[in-house]
């Protein structure tokens, strides 16, 4: 008898699907075997049909029911297949207005240096990446110099803030001593060259633990570089550590404790680029690279008084870093000043074969900007639209002398429920994790939970949550309105918002603990960046420095 092509399709699935074998649990418990796709039942339907929030009749149910038990095989089958971690599901995301452009011109130079003399100790720690850079091309500090100060102040004060996963000694020297010799042969990279920095350490470094700040990888090594190590080489940056990171990135705990605010150690650093943050606030590197799926790098910028710049999605490559949420992940830099972020983002930014989401931008610094011209947004909630403009914002207060029109701007969209992308995508890349038994070593992480939970979230519902994604960043765009930026207390609440539309902000240390940030246009990050820096340059904060005595 001829099978039609589905039950055919079927039959051999249901042959190629075997019981899940039992995997061991702690305490010598052992996981209950995964039941057979002949195993499901009409019950088993209108439970999921309850978790859904869903009701068919048990005449549809029957109809389906065959075709469920071949699409459960089918999951079989492709749970046997190993799956990398840097292998991509084939869709992109893509912020509106998006892809590559030809031709597109990336250039930084750094505006003049603010340093006077030749600083040394923790003048020269301090320094901005700006200053630094002017110090090394002049030949007034070597490369030399620099890594040695830095790789002394890490090992003094790294482990007291517990914000170094793993010192990069020897590599770091020998890069350090082959800056120097290029530099003194007339052959300068740029602004980053002969800088010492840290990155975050879900990075891979070829040969070096790359731990993703969870006991499960603690003494995981990959055999390649990702992009963003590579294009830190081409510009001569010098990578001396890899930098704590919250546990499979979520938050300021590692496996080896709560990574610390260097202005107030009884405080976690935040996360989950808790190291990087951490590390540049207390003058332990030059500069350091991040990440950012929801808050990575704006929420330990402020509570560590630095400068993260969070990129449009798709500016910088993802290709080589732990993969959490394929259309949320955001590389960029966190620095000391907005203008060291933004030498640091010309240094990265760009298309990547390895990541089919990167793109080719223009980025020009510093941008031509007529503040006189420029329309900003200060962000309030939508039950406030019609108060009127605080008269006490720093922020505000620079832009109005500088003669920008500043105006309210709110965001009436609810992005709280599409979150659930970043939970099912990151359960999709630690599915294998999740179910074996080196999840039970992951502690203090409420991921387990994520992770589980995920399985529960249909596929249909998934993407019908993507689909609302879309609507929601047209209704951003059309009430961002004309405006070149808008201006934020602390992160504000547009931050889920701003992660899911793709959209670049950056961080505006104050003092006494307070921070602004400025979200901006997309792939307009030089503009952003530029007027930040005014307001940056104007207001001064950015001398001020933590006590670090205080950690003895």
């Amino acid at each position: 008898m001829e099978l039609s092509r589905k039950a055919f399709v079927r039959s051999l699935l249901l042959a190629a699907a075997a019981p899940a074998a039992p995997l061991g649990l702690a305490g010598g418990q052992q996981r209950p075997a995964a039941p057979t796709a002949t195993d499901i039942t009409l019950d088993d339907l209108k439970a999921v049909e309850r978790l859904a929030g869903i009701r068919f009749t048990d005449a549809e149910r029957q109809q389906v029911l065959d075709d469920v038990r071949s699409a459960r095989a089918g999951f079989e089958n492709v749970r046997q297949r190993p799956i990398g971690f840097t292998t991509e599901p084939r869709t992109v995301f893509t912020p509106l207005g998006g892809g590559s452009v030809a031709n597109a011109r990336v250039s930084a130079k750094a505006t003049g240096p603010t340093i006077k003399g030749v600083p040394s100790g923790d003048d020269l720690a301090f320094a901005s990446l700006k200053d630094l850079g002017h110090l090394v091309r002049t030949r007034k500090v070597s490369p030399v110099e620099l890594t040695e100060l830095y790789l002394g102040r890490l090992k003094r004060l790294g482990d007291k803030l517990l914000c170094l996963v793993t010192l990069m000694e020897d590599s770091a020297m020998e890069q350090a001593h082959e800056a120097e010799r290029e530099i003194a042969s007339g052959h300068y990279r740029g602004p980053l060259h002969g800088i010492p920095c840290g990155i975050k350490d879900l990075y891979a470094t070829k040969g070096v633990k790359t731990t993703w700040g969870a006991d499960p990888y603690s003494d995981q090594v990959f055999d390649f570089d990702c992009t963003v190590v590579k294009k830190l080489h081409a510009a001569g940056a010098i990578i001396i550590a890899k930098l704590s990171m919250g546990a499979l990135a979520m938050g300021d705990v590692w496996f080896k404790g709560t990574t610390k605010n260097p202005w107030n150690p009884k405080q976690g650093s935040s996360g989950s680029s808790a190291g990087s943050a951490a590390a540049t606030a207390a003058g332990l590197v030059g500069f350091s690279v991040g990440t950012e799926t929801l808050g990575s790098i704006v929420s330990p910028s402020i509570r560590c008084r630095v400068s993260g710049l969070r990129p449009t999605y798709g500016r910088i490559s993802r290709a080589g870093a732990m993969a959490l949420s394929y259309t949320m992940d955001k590389p960029g830099p966190i620095c000391r000043t907005v203008e060291d972020s933004a030498l640091v983002l010309a240094a990265l930014c760009g298309s990547d074969p390895g990541d089919p989401s990167a793109v080719d931008r223009p980025f020009v610094w510093p941008a031509r900007v007529d503040f006189k011209k420029l329309k900003i947004g200060f962000l309030v909630p939508p039950a406030r639209k019609n108060d009127k403009l605080p008269t006490d914002d720093l922020v505000l207060n620079v832009l109005q002398r500088l003669g920008a029109s500043v105006r309210p701007v709110w965001f009436d969209s609810d992005a709280r429920a599409l979150i659930q992308i970043l939970d099912v995508e990151s359960a999709s890349a630690f599915d294998e994790f999740t179910r074996g038994p080196q999840i039970d070593k992951l502690k203090n992480s409420s991921w387990p939970q994520t992770f589980r939970t995920a399985r529960y979230v249909p596929a249909v519902e998934y993407l019908q949550a993507q689909r609302a994604r879309t609507l929601l960043m047209q209704s951003f765009e059309e009430q961002f309105g004309d405006l070149d930026a808008y201006v934020c207390t602390g992160g504000g609440y547009t931050l889920a918002h701003t992660n899911l539309t793709g959209h670049p902000q950056v961080v505006i240390p104050l003092a006494d603990g307070k921070a602004s940030s400025m979200v901006g246009r997309l792939y307009k990050e030089d503009v952003l960046a530029t007027i930040a820096h005014e307001v940056q340059t104007r207001l001064g904060f950015t001398k001020l420095r933590p006590d670090l005595s205080v950690l003895g």
